[in-house]
């Protein structure tokens, strides 16, 4: 089986199949997400593999014009006479499945008939943003996720925490061992590196901290965390969700995206001693961190894209809910961690219902955009911001995040850059799934509404 140590080997195609052929592999499954965040994809037998390898495999374009409802959207850039794009699997991403029978997957890109990037892939959108990192900074953007997860049950006909641990206490550790373990397991078998894990605020609810590594490898290992978080508590009887918030009266789950930046050599370029602001972080990060905040309503659109998104991010709730950044402030949109840490800053403004290729490619391009603008952003904000009036608000220049999916959309659609930097294919169709989702959302009437106001009116 392929082991964390060897999965840090360069893999080709002709490494694969001699692995697929050694260990049995019957099933490799190939997979991309499209925009609303869901995982596509075939399986193939050994002996079609290499075939997929070469000329990849083709699905038709208007597979990314359907929304979270996995509904076909109205009015779609992608019809009936747009014909096919083909997924190449990338070798690099090879791992066997502990939790299924001789059964491995791969991610991957997409292409068009000629073989090129097809302008609709985010995988491919973030690899040449990387690549225009290292050629206008001679430095590799280092990214890691920090996600935060609950696990449920199923009870009388509702799905409720599956235990009752409190914030980071060991009882929760211990109260879901099993569930853990195999899924810390089967990550790490997979390549994925985990640094710690934690009970968090909610009852029931984990945070795991994957280990930085490159950018492009940070989205893949947060694909393969999505995937295993849900299958693992499948197989347990469990439910694993990413949802940002599941219930009302408990905290909410975000994802977290560190961010660093360092040369070839192994030098930091996000830190400098001399910082007059007293963070000691370079000038480089001060402008990468303006232009988060000059992009700050468009990523929140990117990284928050569901309608339930919005029900997490509210004021006193150590989520961000406003657009500014600070040295160890929790209720920023980007966070410093203290000096003691190594010098880089946190995103703090996405959740699990994004897709990572598409939030980590618009927060390299925004941080680009204000690096190459010399965007400043302002002094550090060290009060918490929730607690803030309007006018202070005002005073030090702080807007809040957009209040629901529609207002976030309505920045997104506003923002020239990032549709320039991550392709305007790719930036007009999501914003068209993200208006169907809101038109649908707007219509439906809960049961909540129906009781309230069938006995007041």
């Amino acid at each position: 089986m392929m082991t964390k140590e060897n999965s840090k080997e360069v893999m080709t195609t002709a490494k694969v199949l001699e692995f697929v052929k050694k260990e049995k592999i019957e099933y490799i499954r190939v997979e991309f997400l499209d925009y609303a965040g869901i995982t596509r994809g075939r399986t193939v037998r050994p002996n079609q593999l290499k075939a997929a390898m070469d000329k990849g495999i083709n699905f038709s374009t208007a597979i990314m014009s359907f929304d979270v409802f996995d509904e076909y959207i109205p009015n779609p850039s992608f019809g009936a006479n747009d014909g096919d794009f083909f997924a190449i699997p990338d070798p690099n991403t090879f791992a066997i499945l502990p939790y299924r029978k001789n059964t491995a997957r791969m991610l991957c890109d997409l292409v068009d008939i000629n073989g090129d990037p097809w302008h609709g892939c985010p995988r491919s959108a973030l690899k040449r943003l990387l690549n225009e990192v290292e050629t206008l900074l001679g430095g590799k953007m280092n990214m890691a996720f920090e996600q935060e997860a609950y696990l449920l049950k199923e009870q009388d006909g509702q799905l409720v925490p599956a235990d009752n641990s409190h914030c980071f206490s060991i009882e929760g550790a211990d109260i879901q061992e099993d569930f853990i373990q195999d899924f810390v397991y089967s990550l790490e078998e997979m390549g994925v590196e985990t640094e710690q894990l934690s009970s968090e605020s909610g009852p029931g609810q984990l945070e795991i901290n994957l280990k930085y590594t490159n950018a492009l490898k940070a989205a893949d290992d947060q694909v393969t965390f999505m995937h295993l978080y849900k299958q693992i508590a499948r197989d347990k009887g469990l439910v694993g969700t990413l949802m940002p918030k599941p219930f009302q009266n408990h905290a909410g789950s975000g994802l977290h995206v560190h961010i660093s930046l360092f040369d070839e050599n192994g030098d930091n370029l996000f830190e400098d001693a001399t910082d007059q602001r007293g963070l000691d972080i370079s000038e480089k990060a001060y402008h990468f961190i303006g232009g988060l905040l000059k992009h700050g309503s468009s990523l929140i659109a990117i990284g928050a894209p569901s309608i339930n998104s919005y029900k997490r991010m509210q004021p006193g709730s150590w989520a961000p809910a406003h657009i500014c950044y600070g040295s160890g402030n929790r209720s920023v949109l980007v966070r410093i961690p203290e000096k003691t840490r190594t010098r880089r800053f946190e995103y703090r403004g996405a959740d699990g219902t994004c897709n990572p290729y598409l939030l980590a490619a618009c927060l390299v391009a925004a941080g680009l955009r204000g690096i190459q603008n010399q965007i400043d952003p302002g002094e550090p904000i060290e009060f918490d911001v929730s607690k803030a009036s309007e006018f202070q608000l005002k005073e030090n220049g702080i807007s809040w995040v957009p209040r629901n999916l529609n207002e976030a959309i309505h920045a997104l659609s506003e923002d020239s850059i990032l549709a320039q930097t991550i392709g305007r294919t790719i930036w007009e169709e999501f914003i068209n799934i993200k208006r169907t989702e809101w038109d649908k959302y707007s219509k439906h009437v809960s049961d909540w509404e129906r009781n309230l106001f069938a006995m007041r009116f």
